[in-house]
């Protein structure tokens, strides 16, 4: 009877804190349904994983990330913004309804619109590694690096020789990284290149490292910037871990042209909110005048904690309204709120071509059941989904029409657009559509259609699988 009496007072108690704690700060139905079924189910274990994993961020890191000066480029934006709200063809461009995109992305990300870049779509991790290493051998005034997962690997190390090796020519290089991404590197990886002269920051880390209670909040931006003038954004990581599969197929854009700028006022607001020491302001040699060679016009748009509005969903909303003829999504993970699984369905529903591809394993088991969850759901309202066969494809990228390609770090789950920092290209370029359309195409050609017929012939065991998994996926 006592044992009774004290277990139900264990349970009520642990049920008043769970409510209370979940629900001190805002958030996403979806994660406090999630995060009070993992402490109510998980009575101790469960408040430890919320301190590692649950907690926002400050009030005070949020302001300092939100506050940053855009190095000029707000200015800009703000013409841009007058612009566009007089005719539809802002800077010469006559964007017909994607000037609707563009009026979209200047409002709620502030994200300036480049015309005449040069964008080279990198999809095998050969290739990207061969640039990316070329470019930065080729620098001679700064090398600026932002990443999520670097590994101690043959590939890791080779780039870390190498700043090493342009750090004592002289060049500067300042590199962030993600304490959780890249959890395999040690601080004494870094500490040749430091040794050189090369400044290396955690991203708003502490010194506990992987036991920190930030680590939620995971900056998944991808970046390199090299002397001003090339731009690398997108889903490659450096090196590759032995443990997990491997990435073969991704998208990486390479760009020169006025959207570097944006790509180096990303990075330097990033490095001065987690740099102690040695922040960064404008120099004319950051922002070299941009050659006027190419034909893409672009957006770049960020994604954080640190926003009001989820930016790059609202862009992918938006998207997914002008589409006429087709969405061809390729995404690691596929979780997307009511929002997004909505617009996809009246999309489908409207005699849009609604194509979403995943692949048929991932490195995080939990999502991969939570995104079948949704790829049924997809094939019942009318999409075709497919399962991709040849490795783990990271690729993510949406497009639609003939007019319109985005890509970037963001997976389609809410994670992406609500927990990490994540960054995304919007472009208008009718050939760079095309040549991502035909790669879609060459991939549908390593996959398997996963039908309603498949997704309702699964055992009662395997679909409940699936809908537990959904409701962890907010918080993974």
């Amino acid at each position: 009877m006592v044992v009774g009496t004290v277990i139900t007072i264990i349970i009520v108690l642990n049920a008043a804190i769970a409510i209370v704690t979940v629900f001190r700060q805002p958030r996403d139905i979806a994660a406090i349904w999630a995060w009070l079924l993992v402490l109510l189910l998980l009575p101790v274990l469960g408040f430890v994983l919320y301190y590692l994993f649950g907690r926002k961020l400050s009030t005070n890191k949020l302001n300092a990330l939100a506050t940053q000066q855009r190095l000029g480029i707000d200015q800009m934006v703000a013409a841009q913004q007058d612009a566009i709200d007089e005719t539809d063809a802002p800077l010469g461009q006559d964007l017909g309804s994607g000037a609707e995109l563009v009026r979209t992305l200047l409002k709620t990300d502030g994200a300036l619109i480049t015309t005449m870049n040069d964008v080279q779509l990198v999809t095998e991790r050969e290739d990207f590694d061969r640039l990316l290493f070329a470019d930065i051998a080729s620098a001679t005034d700064h090398i600026h690096l932002e990443a999520y997962t670097i590994q101690p690997d043959q590939v890791g190390l080779a780039l870390r020789d190498l700043l090493v090796t342009k750090a004592k020519a002289g060049v500067r290089v300042r590199l962030v990284y993600d304490t959780f991404g890249s959890h395999r590197l040690r601080p004494k990886f870094w500490q040749p290149l430091r040794d050189a002269g090369g400044l290396v920051e955690p991203f708003i880390a502490t010194k506990f490292g992987r036991v920190n209670p930030r680590i939620n909040f995971r900056n998944h931006r991808k970046l390199t910037i090299i002397d001003g003038r090339v731009g690398y954004m997108g889903g490659f990581d450096i090196g590759a871990s032995k443990r997990h599969l491997a990435i073969k197929r991704d998208s990486q854009l390479r760009i020169t042209g006025q959207a570097v700028a944006t790509l180096q006022a990303r990075f330097f607001m990033d490095w001065n909110t987690t740099a102690k020491v040695k922040k960064v302001h404008f120099q004319k040699s950051y922002f070299p005048d941009a050659p006027d060679t190419g034909r893409t016009t672009m957006q770049i748009v960020s994604g954080g904690p640190d926003q009001n509005v989820e930016a790059i969903k609202l862009g992918y909303l938006r998207l997914i309204a002008l589409a006429k003829k087709r969405i061809w999504i390729e995404t690691p993970y596929f979780v997307p709120d009511d929002s997004l699984l909505d617009a996809l369905a009246v999309a489908a529903g409207s005699g849009v071509d609604v194509r979403v591809m995943v692949p048929a394993s991932s490195n995080i088991p939990l999502m991969t059941k939570a995104t079948k969850f949704y790829l049924a759901r997809m094939a019942k309202n009318g999409a075709k989904t497919f399962l991709y066969q040849e490795g783990f494809l990271h690729s993510k990228t949406i497009v639609v029409d003939d007019r319109f390609l985005s890509t970037g770090t963001a997976n389609l789950d809410s994670r992406s657009f609500k927990l990490n920092f994540e960054i995304a290209a919007f472009i208008y370029d009718p050939a760079l559509v095309k040549e991502a359309a035909a790669l879609f195409e060459e991939d549908m050609n390593h996959a398997i259609r996963y039908t309603r017929q498949m997704a309702e012939s699964k055992s009662r065991l395997a679909t409940l699988d699936e809908e537990l998994s959904r409701l962890l996926a907010p918080i993974m």
